[in-house]
């Protein structure tokens, strides 16, 4: 394979994965029962506490990821 046609494969295969996660972050879609993604800002924070003491009888995660 020509370095030409590898640096064009790779840069098609790159679009096609920034293209394919781009509509999966734009699409979220969550499993039938569980209620819907929401962003967690200093509105939500009293509504998340809540959500999470009420549930105190099953596993509970909270993902916090960071940039860094």
């Amino acid at each position: 394979m020509s370095p030409i046609v590898a640096r064009r494969a790779i840069g098609a295969a790159l679009v096609i994965a920034l293209c394919s996660g781009a509509w999966y972050l734009a699409h979220p879609q969550v499993p039938d029962g569980q209620p819907p993604l929401v962003t967690l800002d200093a509105t939500s924070v009293a509504t998340l506490r809540d959500a999470f003491n009420r549930d105190a009888a099953h596993v509970r995660i909270i993902v916090l990821p960071s940039p860094t």
